[in-house]
């Protein structure tokens, strides 16, 4: 049985492809029934011998489209929904005796998992590109979409600010502000806007793990935090501040770059 590619293409124009360990174990996995896949995707230890990856799961939950297996949809989809509410951060702690659940954090993740819900059944009735990136890289794609649920939640809150730019995306203040040294002064309102725009795909056009950290700063979660309950970046990406800051500096050298400015190191 051949494994079909991907189709989702990379800025570069490449397509994406599934990692080597992925595409070893859906080979391997070929030859078992149905119920065997299912009792080994239902172990959630990742540390067991038998724990089949997330990604390996997304790639059987599409193949179910050829032979209109509902039911096999529905038994891989219910385990790959709780391997996405359990890749968000959680929202109840233990304060005393009681379980104290963060409405906003719970909010974030229940928009999450839907999210990440409706791109398995559209992919189901007509082939979702975006649904790709799971099949590569299923916690970071679970994180960024969670991220990205966590802007829209920020942006809502802080409406009065100028958050998003209408045409260009969202390109706050602080990561101007960072840049601002290599902007060229007194442009025009369409100088301007093109500015903003090559800054919007500069960070598009960022690795992974740089460009959340952005989509962090945009919405503004800080590195660190010392408040009861506040999310830091440490937390939500899993790493010391010392790297998240590496991340952003690194970050904004590329944005410089792409923008072709000049670095004044003198200043």
């Amino acid at each position: 049985m051949n494994i079909d590619p991907l189709q989702k293409r990379k800025i570069s124009g490449d397509l994406y492809t599934r990692r080597s360990i992925t595409t070893k174990f859906i080979k391997e996995s070929l030859d078992w029934s149905f119920d065997e896949l299912i009792d080994r995707a239902s172990l959630r230890d990742r540390r067991h011998s038998d724990y089949i990856p997330s990604e390996v799961l997304v790639y059987y939950l599409r193949q179910t489209k050829s032979d209109n297996a509902d039911g096999r949809f529905i038994r891989l989809y219910d385990i790959l929904r709780d391997r996405v509410e359990a890749a968000c951060p959680r929202a109840s702690r233990h304060v005393g005796d009681k379980i104290h659940e963060d409405t906003r954090l719970a909010e974030i993740r229940d928009a999450t998992v839907n999210h990440v819900t409706e791109l398995m059944f559209t992919d189901r009735q007509n082939y979702d590109e975006q649904l790709d990136i799971y099949e590569v890289v299923f916690d970071k794609a679970v994180r960024s979409a969670h991220i990205t649920k966590l802007r829209k939640v920020n942006r809502r809150e802080n409406a009065s600010e100028d958050v998003e730019d209408a045409v260009t995306g969202e390109v706050r203040a602080v990561v101007e502000a960072a840049l601002e040294r290599y902007k060229k002064g007194d442009l025009t309102a369409e100088e301007d806007l093109d500015y903003r725009i090559h800054v919007r795909r500069a960070i598009n056009a960022l690795p992974t793990d740089e460009r959340e950290v952005i989509d962090l700063i945009l919405a503004d979660i800080p590195i660190e935090t010392n408040k009861d309950g506040e999310r830091s970046m440490t937390e939500i990406l899993g790493c010391v501040e010392k790297t998240v800051r590496n991340r952003r500096d690194r970050a904004f050298a590329k944005i410089r770059q792409a923008l072709a400015l000049e670095v004044d190191n003198g200043k």
